[in-house]
């Protein structure tokens, strides 16, 4: 028994050792501290709003949050992956020609996705959060653009932590500070608030990326730019359909079912939501770990290194479903309790949604494999059927079913989506991200060539 013991502990300390494994544990922290503060702004707004008001801004965030991924343009996953490759190689000009890609391409989607929504809101509600939630829009596409590519060269915390942390944070102090001093909640003024910490984020990660660049390219601004505009127009606009159905995926249903059924109801789907996807903790864990890191050993083939990398990611996902799935259906009951007690009777539909959010975080980084390998085109494919299968379900089991058939049908596609991925990267990039290579021992020394 002694024995057996001494074996036990010995692991866990050499696991502790294992840089993959405290690099990823500091990754998972850093989600969970996110969480918890978006969480907290979801609370807070959910406790102060009456019902309809929390139910319009869940919509008018949601819509506002999937479209800010459509005014990118695909260029989070485009510059960071630029980053990576031409940095690798040393490649001065397309590294420079990239960024001045990257950033006419912001420019454009900022506009040409702004203006159609403010118009939009601004025929349902008043001109002031019209304009508040365009704002915010645009700058959180701005910000999702510099927090990606400042992951890459900057690092993790720069990028995600202050990117997150800073814009739910703000909001936060509003709502609280209006408990405190008894003043009124102004739904625009929650935007303007998000809208201004992401500004804040953007200037603070470009003084950064900008010191990075000169560093390690000190002659940069003086060198001539080297433009692939064919290659790099294909390769975005992969990335940018995929990235909109994503998004789609995360965030259009809020606002699908605002309009079969009422704002009210949707602000109680949104919150069901954010609990259950408590799991983006791990998936999201997981993603700015291997983005950070999986580019770099992709692209200069090392394979051993790219193997621990992945072992390391799985066995941490695997723990977060584990302890995820006992935690939220375990205490479901009076964590909907603590966002309002109007919501407890969204336990089943909460458990539902778990099962499927569950399946998403276990298939681990095989959709940023299939992205940052090459294999858009796949990636697309098994987006768009996930979100046209759900799509359909809603239309067909919401009439029948109310909020049941809703979460039903996010529930099957989620898990279609899970098996669709870690298929996928198996056979196109020779590389298995989900829980699974724990349990199969599954191993491709052999890794595919990137494709276009």
């Amino acid at each position: 028994m002694i024995l057996k013991f001494r074996t036990t502990l010995e692991r866990l300390i050499n696991l502790s050792k294992n840089a993959g494994i405290r690099a990823m544990t500091g990754a998972f922290g850093l989600r969970v501290l996110i969480t918890i503060v978006n969480l907290g702004l979801v609370t807070l707004a959910a406790r102060t709003l009456s019902g309809h008001d929390f139910g319009t801004y869940s919509m008018l965030f949601s819509a506002a949050s999937l479209l800010s991924v459509v005014a990118t343009f695909g260029q989070q996953i485009f510059i960071m992956r630029s980053w990576s490759e031409y940095t690798t190689a040393g490649d001065e000009p397309k590294l420079k020609g990239a960024m001045i890609f990257t950033t006419l391409a912001c420019f454009a989607g900022s506009v040409l996705v702004g203006l159609p929504f403010f118009f939009w809101v601004s025929a349902e509600h008043d001109t002031l959060l019209a304009l508040s939630a365009t704002l915010y829009l645009v700058c959180f596409a701005v910000m999702l653009i510099s927090a990606h590519v400042t992951r890459g060269a900057v690092g993790v915390g720069v990028s995600d932590g202050l990117t997150y942390l800073l814009v739910a944070t703000c909001p936060m102090v509003y709502l609280a500070g209006c408990v405190i001093i008894g003043a009124p909640i102004e739904i625009h003024t929650i935007f303007l608030t998000m809208a201004g910490a992401s500004c804040f984020t953007v200037m603070v990660q470009m003084t950064l990326l900008r010191r990075r660049v000169h560093a390690q390219f000190p002659h940069i601004g003086r060198s001539r730019s080297a433009f692939e505009l064919r290659t790099w127009s294909a390769r975005s606009a992969k990335l940018w359909v995929s990235g909109c159905l994503e998004a789609a995926n995360q965030y259009a249903d809020v606002v699908i079912i605002g309009y079969l059924m009422s704002p009210t109801v949707a602000g109680a789907y949104f919150v069901t939501t954010r609990i259950a996807n408590a799991f983006a903790m791990a998936t999201g864990a997981v993603y700015i770990f291997s983005t950070r890191h999986f580019p770099h050993l992709y692209y200069s083939r090392q394979h051993r290194e790219l193997d621990g990398l992945l072992d390391s990611v799985a066995l941490v996902t695997l723990a977060i479903v584990i302890g995820g799935l006992m935690v939220v259906l375990g205490g479901g009951h009076w964590i909907l309790y603590l966002f309002n007690a109007d919501y407890v009777s969204y336990y089943s539909a909460l458990a539902i949604l778990t099962a499927g959010t569950a399946a998403v975080a276990a298939a681990g980084p095989c959709g940023s494999i299939l992205m940052l390998t090459g294999h858009e085109g796949r990636y697309l494919a098994i987006i768009g059927g996930t979100v046209l299968m759900r799509a359909v379900g809603f239309f067909v089991l919401i009439p029948l079913f109310g909020i049941s058939g809703a979460v039903a049908a996010t529930a099957i596609s989620f898990i279609a989506l899970a098996l669709l991925m870690r298929s996928a990267s198996i056979h196109l990039a020779g590389i298995d991200g989900s829980v699974l290579r724990l349990v199969t021992g599954w191993r491709q020394r052999r890794l595919t060539q990137p494709a276009e």
